[in-house]
């Protein structure tokens, strides 16, 4: 086997895994859109360094929410992501208490996500679990 026939086995492969983990992720998502959905509240907030990088710490608020499925309890966080650095503490007070839509898997109900994209004019940042890695639910 020549070289050239080599790199193009090797491109097509990489081509491959990354279409195919495309597809994968793209099935995931619309199995997730389909997810029942209940209602959580917002139980707490404070902000909280969120990352540590090369010149500070970014701090975003975050929250803590539960939710409840067939008499169980469950939970969750996220944070809002502002658009500006002038975020004060009254963001806090307007979320929590607030009641959000969360979509759950009928299978794991601990499996969520929000489908909210926007709370109080801010982006809403969710860490997923291994069910919704790598994407946010979208429209």
């Amino acid at each position: 086997m020549d070289r050239y026939t080599f790199e193009s086995i090797l491109y097509g492969g990489f081509l491959a895994a990354v279409v195919g983990t495309w597809i994968w992720k793209a099935t995931r998502l619309r199995a997730a859109k389909r997810w029942p959905q209940t209602e959580g509240t917002v139980e707490s907030g404070a902000f909280e360094v969120v990352e540590q990088v090369k010149f500070g710490k970014i701090v975003l608020p975050v929250f803590a929410f539960s939710y409840q499925v067939s008499g169980e309890y469950y939970s969750g966080r996220f944070s809002l992501l502002p658009y500006s650095n002038d975020v004060g503490d009254s963001i806090i007070k307007m979320i929590v208490g607030r009641k959000l839509p969360i979509k759950y898997n009928p299978l794991h109900p601990d499996e969520w996500f929000l489908p909210e994209k926007l709370m109080e004019g801010y982006k809403v940042e969710q860490k997923t679990g291994p069910h919704l890695q790598h994407f946010y639910p979208s429209d």
